[in-house]
């Protein structure tokens, strides 16, 4: 029987009883768990840091490689040229010389041809000849120069002996005026509005650039303390850009410098370019581009080089308009030869393009968008991109040309030819 049992009372719990019994047996009870607290504002602007993050790197990228691409352009972008342009075929005319007026028979063997807009003007050593496109005579004049050479612009020619002090302008009508310059002339050049520039020899001044309007009257000299070698006129007859040479420490040099007629002083000197500038224009980019003996400059309006060709070959022709420059060199082989072409905007030597492998050019020329070259088998035009435009055999050998309303007129000891040729 139990001590409850034998006593009627339970055994009395003493404080070391309750304590073991406490630490002997554990709570039933579940432990709580700690609560676990997150920073939602804090991970949100994390995530901005690195949104922005994401964003400064994005920009940056951008930044170097538009960097990049602006560096790099002048050597890449020549080679995209012409790829989203207008694919061009090559067509191929008959080569059928055109019958009726033609050949129109020509008793000078010195007769060169020009288009003087829709007309085809023929100037001997005695006479300039005004033909319409059928090769109908509309007016023929004895200028009386015995080695008389001529320039051709807009409307009118303007022609001159060379060594001599006269010149004279025409047009199809007839004589628009006659001159004496001060000295003999060494060469001339004619604005598309008819001003004239007349390059003559000088006492004080190693030449000295004599400058008239379409009317005659002279309005502008000027003295140059190098020689002069070519004036290209402006437009509008506003000024002119010429092309200067000298020498130094036995090397020839040249630069472009720009006048205007309203003003003495000279606007623009170019570097020095190691050659002889034989010509130069003032393109629809704003540039200048320079014909030289030995290679062919690209200026800005500055007078800086933009870009150059040298020549591997000795120059055989050149032709300039504002759109685009064409030099033909000769090659190393009999009846072989290099064109070079510079677009207005050739901004990296890499831009000029460089055809091989031609024949020998005896005459060139560049008018409606195109270039034509003349070899001694074939006439054969091509884009300003280098393509291959249109050809046609030849049967005669020509020493000129000039293109007027899709003909092509063709100069040979026999006389002037004419016959249909297509570009586009």
């Amino acid at each position: 029987m139990s001590d409850k049992d034998k006593n009627g009372k339970g055994k009395k719990q003493t404080g070391a009883d309750i304590k073991k019994r406490s630490v002997s047996a554990p709570a039933s009870r579940p432990e709580k768990k700690r609560a676990v607290h997150t920073d939602l504002n804090s991970v949100r602007k994390n995530e901005r840091s690195i949104r922005n993050l994401k964003k400064i790197l994005a920009v940056l990228i951008v930044v170097f490689v538009g960097l990049g691409i602006y560096v790099t352009y002048p050597k890449w972008l020549p080679k995209l040229e012409g790829i989203f342009d207008k694919p061009v075929s090559t067509i191929t005319n008959d080569g059928e010389l055109e019958d009726g007026n033609f050949p129109l028979e020509q008793d000078d063997a010195s007769v060169k041809i020009y288009a003087v807009k829709n007309s085809l003007l023929a100037a001997d050593s005695h006479t300039l000849t005004f033909y319409d496109e059928n090769g109908k005579e509309r007016g023929s004049y004895n200028h009386a120069f015995s080695t008389p050479v001529a320039r051709v612009s807009g409307k009118r020619v303007l022609v001159f002996d060379s060594g001599k002090t006269d010149f004279k302008i025409y047009n199809k009508g007839g004589e628009v005026y006659s001159k004496s310059a001060e000295n003999d002339i060494l060469t001339a050049s004619l604005g598309e509005d008819g001003t004239a520039a007349v390059l003559v020899s000088s006492e004080k001044y190693p030449t000295t650039l004599l400058i008239y309007d379409s009317e005659g009257k002279l309005i502008y000299r000027y003295n140059c303390t190098h020689r002069i070698m070519s004036a290209a006129v402006d437009p509008d007859g506003s000024g002119c850009y010429v092309t200067t040479f000298a020498s130094e420490n036995g090397e020839v040099y040249s630069q472009v410098r720009r006048i205007d007629f309203d003003s003495s002083d000279e606007k623009m000197i170019s570097e020095r370019l190691n050659c002889l500038a034989l010509d130069c224009v003032e393109n629809s980019a704003g540039n200048i581009t320079v014909v030289g003996d030995s290679a062919i400059y690209t200026l800005d309006g500055d007078g800086k080089v933009i870009s150059s060709a040298a020549y591997d070959g000795d120059l055989t022709a050149y032709a300039m308009d504002e759109d685009c420059t064409a030099v033909s060199l000769s090659g190393t082989v009999k009846n072989s030869g290099k064109l070079i072409i510079a677009q207005a905007d050739a901004k990296s030597d890499e831009s000029y393009r460089v055809i091989s492998d031609t024949e020998d050019v005896s005459a060139l020329e560049i008018t409606d968008k195109r270039i034509i070259m003349i070899s001694p088998t074939q006439a054969l035009a091509y884009t300003f991109n280098g393509t291959l435009a249109a050809k046609a055999t030849l049967t005669r050998k020509y020493y000129g040309c000039t293109y007027i309303n899709s003909g092509l007129y063709l100069i040979s000891k026999h006389g002037i030819d004419k016959m249909a040729f297509k570009m586009e």
